[in-house]
């Protein structure tokens, strides 16, 4: 379902019509958490790749979930100028190679930080190294995944990624 805090307890509630105490908040919170949009901030530098991503947002029905940044400098400036107004993204999307600020860079910082740290960061990247994935993990991101090859992955992909930020978005409310 969505997230392990809540997969066990909502789904008992609502298959067996019982409440357990403990987990009364979750059908309390459940209007409110569903209310949140997903929001994803994605940092490619590659026209192409963010039309591509773009494009399959749009093809699940999710382009307004995104919002699309060329390097890691600009992924600051938006959270920096934009964090009051439109919350905390539930996901954010790197590429590993762009110019000012690369993946590995904008990782290292935004997990340094004592706001941003929280952000879930997924290295979205044509690199294959296993050096560079494991750097990343070891560095804070949630996950680490190439590029897709043909649109119909890249579809997948943005399902996958706006079911990640849904799950990151529910796991916020337990935090």
């Amino acid at each position: 379902m969505f997230c392990y805090w809540l997969r066990n307890p909502i789904v008992f509630v609502l298959r067996n019509y019982l409440v357990y105490l403990p987990d009364l908040y979750c059908l309390l919170l459940l209007p409110l958490i569903m209310s949140q949009k997903p929001f994803i901030l994605i940092a490619d530098d590659d026209q192409e790749d963010r039309y591509l991503l773009h494009t399959a947002f749009e093809e699940i029905g999710r382009s307004n979930d995104i919002y699309l940044v060329e390097n890691g400098l600009q992924v600051f400036s938006y959270l920096d100028t934009f964090i009051e107004q439109s919350g905390m993204p539930s996901l954010i999307v790197l590429d590993l190679n762009m110019p000012i600020l690369n993946g590995m860079e904008t990782l290292s910082r935004l997990k340094s930080h004592t706001v941003y740290k929280k952000i879930p960061v997924i290295m979205f990247t044509t690199s294959v190294h296993e050096v560079e994935k494991a750097r990343c993990l070891e560095i804070g991101a949630a996950d680490f995944i190439k590029k897709p090859a043909r649109f119909q992955q890249t579809i997948s992909t943005a399902r996958y990624l706006h079911e990640s930020a849904i799950e990151n978005r529910l796991t916020t409310f337990k935090s």
